[in-house]
């Protein structure tokens, strides 16, 4: 971390965060760049049914300092999908008895959207869904679309191509085609809280994204990299510092830390340099006056990137805003407490699920270990 950088309180919205095993390694890492509470986002994932047993897992732990915005339980896709809002419904309020700050959707990244049998999110088969959000309020860090260059063969990076996220060959959905969805279901249930992941992947966009935001006061949107969001910004450094100040209450701090233990190498861990070089991407790119440079071969996903990037230097007080204070309006202060006795009753209930699921789609959800573990630990303390 440059020291250079302020010594302000910091609180990370999006963090992943794939094995217990883990978390020794997540906690050193944060201590030492100066993160204090953070939030793990919940995915399904090709081999495992859920994460959420592994967040409430550091949860118990750090009760003070761990959010979790849980992730959706993917079978209703496969066993009811005409009927699937109902069932993520009733499933908003078991994650959120346990102990879950909000909801996680990765369910809008198309790679994601191809592999499982999702609806269209403006159909009536998740109008339930969007009403429960709705009524209870709890908030929604979704991930819609990636970079509009995936779309482009002649633009999409080679990193991207090799990780299978090249969408233009007419087996995707089309990335205008789901804004549209979304902006339909923005359009139905306006008291929707909805975090948008990456910007939105609108950074080339700022026009649109701020009428998006001036038509619906209850969405947000997070900083995680895409690189592509900082390269975008760089190009017109002032344009991107008034959108900034414009909208300094609806920005989040947010890093991908464990992204790459999650998609890439889990042997490895969560790897200290490559999440201090998200964070320090971030947090310079906000503080800095100016021209800043960062080591290129670092990063994962964020490929080769040549000269340097344009900081805003940000005021203190936006940067406070955007570091903290803007999640914890929308979440809370303070983490929920956790339920032990949910969090046993759906650790069984995983536990049973996994072989049925595993005979439903290819890959081994092989994570009924792990729903034992986390449940053994919520039993015997």
């Amino acid at each position: 971390m440059r020291p250079s950088l302020t010594d302000l309180p910091v609180l990370d919205c999006h963090i992943h965060f794939g094995h217990p095993d883990f978390m020794p390694g997540l906690i050193g890492i944060l201590d030492k760049n100066r993160v204090g509470k953070f939030n793990i986002v919940c995915t399904p994932h090709r081999t495992r049914l859920s994460l959420v047993p592994d967040a409430l897992f550091v949860k118990s732990f750090h009760p003070q300092r761990t959010y979790v915005f849980g992730g959706l339980d993917i079978s209703p896709f496969f066993m009811a999908p005409d009927s699937c809002g109902a069932l993520f419904a009733q499933y908003v309020d078991t994650l959120s008895k346990m102990g879950c700050d909000g909801i996680k959707m990765i369910e809008g990244k198309p790679d994601i959207r191809k592999m499982l049998p999702i609806p269209p999110f403006d159909s009536p088969a998740y109008d339930p869904y969007w009403q429960k959000l709705e009524q209870s309020a709890l908030p929604l860090l979704w991930h819609v679309n990636d970079p509009e260059e995936f779309w482009d063969a002649q633009r999409v990076p080679d990193w991207a191509r090799t990780q299978g996220w090249f969408y233009g060959d007419g087996t995707f959905i089309n990335n205008e085609t789901q804004y549209a969805e979304v902006l339909h279901v923005l359009e139905r249930h306006p008291k929707l809280k909805v975090i948008f992941a990456h910007f939105f992947f609108l950074s080339a966009q700022l026009p649109r994204l701020a009428d998006l935001l001036e038509r619906f006061p209850n969405l947000c949107i997070d900083l995680t990299p895409g690189i592509e969001m900082y390269q975008n910004f760089s190009r017109e450094p002032q344009v991107a510092r008034e959108f900034f100040l414009k909208y300094q209450e609806r920005i989040l701090f947010g890093t991908d830390i464990g992204a790459k233990a999650l998609l890439s190498t889990p042997e490895m861990g969560i790897e200290p340099g490559e999440s201090a070089m998200r964070i320090e991407l971030v947090r310079s790119f906000l503080e800095t006056e100016g021209e800043f440079r960062l080591d290129s071969t670092g990063g994962f996903l964020f490929g080769k990137f040549e000269g340097a990037f344009q900081g805003l230097g940000l005021p203190k007080d936006v940067l406070r805003k955007i570091y903290g204070l803007n999640f914890e309006r929308l979440v809370g202060n303070l983490p929920k407490a956790l339920d032990p006795q949910a969090i046993v009753a759906e650790c069984k209930r995983l536990a049973m699920m996994i072989p049925v699921m595993a005979s439903m789609q290819p890959g081994n959800l092989g994570d009924g270990s792990i729903a034992n573990m986390v449940k053994e630990h919520f039993i015997t303390n």
